[in-house]
């Protein structure tokens, strides 16, 4: 990309307004080119080939495929066990509270904008 391809803010001229708007693109989002389509079904293609494999366990002499091998050793593992459950059920919403006794100044100057203070 160049710098002859980037319009400064001021040259992007008005909004869209309501209703119909010549400037807007009314054929919707380019079609992936058949190349990257694919590509993506070969990736999946693949991917699915290795998941579909089957393999023996070693510790039970099992033949399962390796999704399922993958699933099983997740959901025992701890450190797996939270990031299994977040994928499938979702992740829960964790809240955060801001408040307390510190205050913190941001005091930004036309000078120099890096510089942020706190005075804490």
């Amino acid at each position: 990309m160049t710098d002859d391809a980037v319009k400064p803010v001021k040259e992007l001229g008005k909004p869209f307004k309501k209703g119909y708007d010549p400037r807007r693109w009314l054929q919707g989002r380019p079609k992936k080119p058949a190349s990257q389509k694919t590509a993506e079904e070969l990736v999946q293609h693949v991917i699915w080939e290795i998941l579909s494999e089957e393999i023996t366990n070693p510790s039970t002499g099992e033949k399962v495929d390796r999704l399922r091998a993958m699933l099983r050793s997740m959901s025992t593992n701890k450190n797996q066990q939270d990031k299994l459950l977040d994928r499938v059920l979702g992740k829960v919403a964790q809240p955060v509270e801001i408040g307390g006794e510190g205050k913190v100044e941001i005091i930004i100057t036309h000078e120099d904008t890096n510089k942020i203070t706190d005075p804490a």
